[in-house]
């Protein structure tokens, strides 16, 4: 099986970016382009294109950027604008929600797309490189290696302790309880839609479409279901 982002699928593509590949570059080329010298201004148009949307998207982030810091100087974290920043529309939008997270996250690495809907919820988050954010995912304390793939509507839970019900005397509101801690998700991982994601996953690992995982998941493996179970070796 061949990693959708992997080399091979776009060795033949003309893609200047091989790995995950833009909306923007499959409405341009699609494989129809045969031509080299129609395919360099392609590529031209499309980088003077980019440059002119960062120029854009900059200045709309920095307000962002400091209602983002002083949130989490109160609140201890930035939820609030970073939903608002979330709502805004096609590769503009990515490119403000890349600035934004740039300035507020511990770290974010190169070719990281934060889709349409898409959010995190504290500064202590850390991205690797080439990493594909999906729509309407929601991002708690998670540490997140390179290469890899994140459908739409996942959400990566701060750890399984944040609430607790081990005293039946108590409103499980009023509970004491361990807290957030930090998720680890490995490198060359592929996340499927509406995943919940409340423990560590190891490299190259996959978890399939609306799984909940409650327990580590082992490198190397593919996982399904909920509780997500070992389904396997991969």
């Amino acid at each position: 099986m061949t990693a959708p982002w992997s080399k091979k699928n776009h060795k033949d593509s003309g893609d200047p970016t091989p790995g995950i590949r833009t909306d923007a570059w499959n409405l341009w080329d699609g494989g129809r382009i045969k031509s080299p010298g129609m395919k360099r201004v392609v590529l031209l148009f499309r980088g003077v294109y980019r440059i002119l949307v960062s120029l854009a998207a900059l200045p709309l982030a920095f307000p962002f950027m400091l209602i983002a810091k002083a949130s989490h100087a109160v609140q201890g974290k930035i939820i609030e604008p970073s939903i608002v920043l979330s709502r805004i529309p096609f590769y503009f939008g990515e490119k403000v929600r890349e600035f934004y997270y740039r300035s507020l996250l511990l770290s974010v690495g190169k070719g990281v797309t934060f889709k349409y809907g898409s959010f995190c919820q504290y500064r202590n988050t850390r991205i690797g490189n080439r990493v594909l954010i999906g729509y309407f995912t929601t991002l708690g304390e998670v540490s997140i290696g390179d290469n890899v793939l994140i459908g739409g509507n996942v959400n990566f839970l701060s750890g399984l302790q944040q609430h607790s019900f081990s005293d039946p005397k108590t409103l499980i509101l009023d509970t004491p309880a361990p807290g957030r801690r930090m998720i680890k998700i490995g490198s060359d991982v592929w996340i499927g839609s509406d995943a919940v994601i409340g423990n560590d996953v190891g490299d190259r690992c996959v978890v399939a479409a609306n799984s909940f995982v409650v327990r580590k998941v082992k490198s190397h493996t593919l996982v399904g279901g909920n509780p997500a179970e070992f389904l396997m070796t991969i």
